[in-house]
């Protein structure tokens, strides 16, 4: 399966995809755009895996140490977290890929009228980065209810959305006799 994505600045993207599938596209995404120049990672769910974008840079023959370099992570664990985090972002032509911005908006002791509120700032950040830069936003897919309504949000927001689902598997029905 091809895992590229078509990035491009003065776009906002959204990944929606199970955990697995996010991840390696991501791992990919991330080796890719680290080649080419300055990527910004802002990782929401704990979930950037250093070694595997080095595997990957490393299977591609290329100057590991420069690519990795290449490569500004910064990390939220909070919905205000997650948006200071966007607000301090500086604007600039390189690639932003925030990894699954929802999942610092799970927090159930945050109202989800604050928490919606909150998303509307971040997505007034993501804008105006997206105004320069590339910027691709990952969600694992299946969310907690919970947080529904704000999935629904993101993807109005989003100029482009990727949807994966995991393929259903027909299963054969053995006869008894």
């Amino acid at each position: 399966m091809d895992t590229s994505l078509d990035l491009r600045a003065g776009r906002l993207s959204l990944l929606l995809a199970p955990r697995n599938l996010v991840h390696s596209m991501v791992i990919t995404c991330i080796a890719r755009l680290a080649l080419e120049g300055t990527v910004w990672v802002l990782d929401g769910g704990n979930c950037f895996a250093a070694r595997q974008v080095a595997r990957t840079l490393r299977c591609q023959g290329s100057a590991l140490e420069d690519a990795l370099e290449r490569i500004r992570l910064a990390r939220a664990f909070t919905c205000y977290q997650m948006v200071a985090l966007l607000a301090e972002t500086p604007p600039s032509p390189a690639p932003i890929l925030v990894l699954e911005l929802l999942a610092t908006f799970q927090d159930e002791n945050v109202s989800l009228a604050e928490r919606q509120r909150l998303l509307g700032q971040s997505l007034a950040y993501l804008r105006r980065l997206s105004s320069r830069a590339a910027v691709l936003v990952t969600a694992s897919l299946p969310l907690e209810r919970q947080i529904g309504c704000l999935l629904q949000d993101l993807e109005e927001a989003a100029d482009q959305v990727w949807r994966f689902e995991n393929p259903v598997v027909a299963t054969a029905q053995y006869r008894l006799f």
